[in-house]
């Protein structure tokens, strides 16, 4: 265990050493660091790092300084470099914007793209292990491709242009791996802390709270008092006689103002920790507990309930299902994959190849994305602090990198970090709009891959996919089991793999909070955390879910990659706190107005969290910019 704790500790430790060094030489640094860590000679590669990642240190220092403080430079070094387009923020909306304006523009437009990580791709990030001989691949934030089928044409277009048939990707995936489906086996683990023991329970637990399937065993076979897996058989069955009459009056408004967890402790009469076991599915959607979700909100997600409200619930909500037509398609390194595919085709020179099947193994030349003979350079380590729209038609946009303080000029500019952050960047944008884009409140996230030595403890517990409702992480699995060109998905009992695991640590409900109370407090609790705290709460889960199966956390755990997104989801409008604006006068449609040659794509923008949005915003942005010319 020593041997493996300490080149963890280091490993964090390079990743934690960067706070200074990104002010300093981020590029040298990160080369050596990466040196010493991997014996790759002179590479500079982030997609192998481990320890805290994501919002690492070092990549939100001075973009406090100016939102908290209003700490900015007081001069500028103005290089003598001119753009088409600068990009603040290489996500998915800022890399789509990026390939929407060459399109749309010239092919030889010039555009510089800035991000303050030490890595591309926002949250749609490759997390990258070797162990024995093999790769293995896990998504470190933004996941999946998720219901196509309601894609616009140009998130279609693009996605298909760059060379992803979801079909085929459909296909790769190994079957039985679902975190949704009615049908699918997955583990509800109940742990000792709040159940009384560690004990997991396989079973089509989707469908089984809808009365599907053996669902009387399954419940039975829970470690809850037998009074209450009668209430909870009942409940699904829709036998259950209620504590409380739902009203008769205004259905639709009851069921959007009044809590879940109101509902079934109040009404449905589950005492906890019963009223707990839907944790999993309200937390991994809306990152917060059923006290701060409306009873329509989780079961439009799938948490049970419409057995016991009544036919009038029933037809106010269905039209309104999501898990009904809910499709997911994974690359094995999550949606990663596009913003690396986005890359290669803006740079060609970073890596070989153009298909998605040589993608997955290519491995990414970081010295190439930033050089002055190409037209396009994507600069890292480099956080924008200011963009301002100049009396003879240009923008100028100022950044920090290298302790340094740098200006360049374009013809346009779009703004593809987060909403928040844009009032601090653009200080002469008229007030209302600022305040628009300060109203949402990105989801804080912990989304970490686990490299464990080998597949035996996991495989004996029998299934791919495990609801924790009551642990640290809600959701645990493998990582996704995806096999395309070389990459080889493997379930070999003797081989390693990675585990993922997925949660936000916000809290439950004092009584007087919002959801962006909640999603500020976990916020901070994100950036105090340690590494050591994060590994001890990561252990202890592990060895309650597996430890029955032999697992052995000191002997078994050889890396822990945790991607730490502060500013992860964007915000979605919560029923129980949020008014019904008119069309056009939400804050996200106020807030995204375009500000002289400065435009705003980002998915905070479109009010949605999901990769479409991020294109679409980005195809937004670049139209506006292009037809002021």
């Amino acid at each position: 265990m020593a041997k493996q704790i300490t080149r963890r500790d280091f490993l964090n430790g390079v990743t934690i050493s960067l706070a200074g060094a990104a002010m300093v030489s981020p590029q040298t640094a990160l080369a050596e660091a990466v040196k010493s860590a991997s014996g790759h000679s002179g590479d500079y590669y982030p997609p192998a790092l481990t320890g805290i990642r994501g919002n690492h240190d070092g990549a939100f220092e001075v973009s406090h300084a100016l939102a908290w403080n209003g700490e900015k430079p007081s001069s500028y070094q103005d290089l003598d470099e001119e753009y088409d387009l600068v990009v603040v923020g290489a996500g998915i909306s800022g890399l789509a914007a990026a390939l929407f304006y060459q399109q749309k523009a010239r092919k030889n437009a010039r555009i510089l793209l800035l991000d303050n990580h030490d890595e591309f791709g926002g949250h749609a990030r490759r997390n990258e292990f070797h162990s024995q001989g093999q790769m293995l691949l896990g998504p470190g934030g933004s996941g999946n491709f998720q219901d196509s089928h309601l894609y616009s044409q140009q998130s279609k277009n693009l996605i298909s242009d760059l060379g992803f048939d979801l079909n085929k990707v459909r296909d790769a995936m190994a079957p039985g791996w679902g975190m949704a489906d009615a049908d699918v086996e997955v583990g509800l683990y109940t742990d000792r802390k709040h159940f009384g023991e560690d004990k997991i329970v396989n079973g089509p637990w989707m469908g089984t709270w809808f009365g599907m399937g053996n669902y009387r065993e399954l419940i039975q076979s829970l470690t809850v008092p037998a009074s209450e897996q009668k209430k909870l058989i009942a409940f699904v069955e829709g036998t259950l006689e209620l504590q409380k009459a739902i009203p008769e009056k205004n259905i639709k408004g009851f069921l959007k103002s009044t809590s879940y967890q109101a509902f079934l402790t109040d009404y449905v009469g589950l005492a906890e920790p019963t009223s707990s076991l839907w944790n999993t599915i309200i937390g991994v959607t809306f990152c917060l507990y059923p006290d701060s979700i409306s009873i329509a909100e989780a079961v439009k997600w799938g948490a049970p309930g419409f057995s016991v409200l009544g036919e009038e619930a029933y037809a106010t909500l269905a039209d309104t299902l999501i898990m009904e037509e809910s499709d997911i398609v994974w690359m094995p390194d999550g949606n990663a994959s596009l913003t690396r595919q986005m890359v290669r085709r803006l740079i060609p020179a970073v890596a070989p190849g153009d298909t998605i099947e040589d993608l997955v193994t290519a491995r990414f030349d970081y010295n190439k994305l930033d050089l002055p003979n190409h037209p396009i350079r994507l600069r890292l380590n480099s956080s924008a602090v200011n963009a301002s729209n100049n009396p003879d038609g240009s923008v100028s946009v100022a950044y920090v990198t290298k302790g340094t303080a740098y200006r360049v000029k374009a013809k346009h500019c779009v703004m593809a970090c987060y909403n928040g952050l844009i009032p601090h960047l653009c200080p002469d944008m008229p007030e209302e709009q600022k305040e628009n884009l300060r109203y949402s409140v990105k989801v804080p996230l912990l989304a970490t891959n686990v490299l464990i030595r080998n597949r035996q403890a996991f495989n004996k517990a029998g299934v791919e996919v495990f609801h924790c409702p009551t642990s640290h992480y809600h959701l645990v699995s493998s990582a996704p089991p995806v096999s395309i060109g070389d990459y080889k998905a493997n379930d070999d009992t003797d081989s390693p793999m990675l585990i993922y695991m997925l949660t936000s640590p916000t809290d439950r409900n004092n009584g007087s909070q919002t959801g962006r109370d909640l999603y500020r407090q976990a916020r901070h609790k994100l950036y105090t955390t340690t590494f050591a705290d994060y590994e001890q709460e990561i252990r202890e889960q592990l060895t309650g879910m597996f430890g029955a199966f032999g697992f052995d956390a000191e002997r078994d755990i050889e890396a822990i990659t945790i991607n730490r997104w502060s500013h992860g989801y964007a915000y979605d409008y919560m029923e129980l706190y949020d008014p019904q604006w008119p069309e056009g006068e939400a804050p996200h449609e106020l807030g995204r107005k375009r500000f002289g040659r400065i435009s705003i794509a980002n998915s905070d923008s479109e009010n949605k969290a999901y990769l479409d949005a991020a294109i679409d915003a980005a195809w937004r942005a670049v139209n506006e910019q292009l037809d002021i010319g």
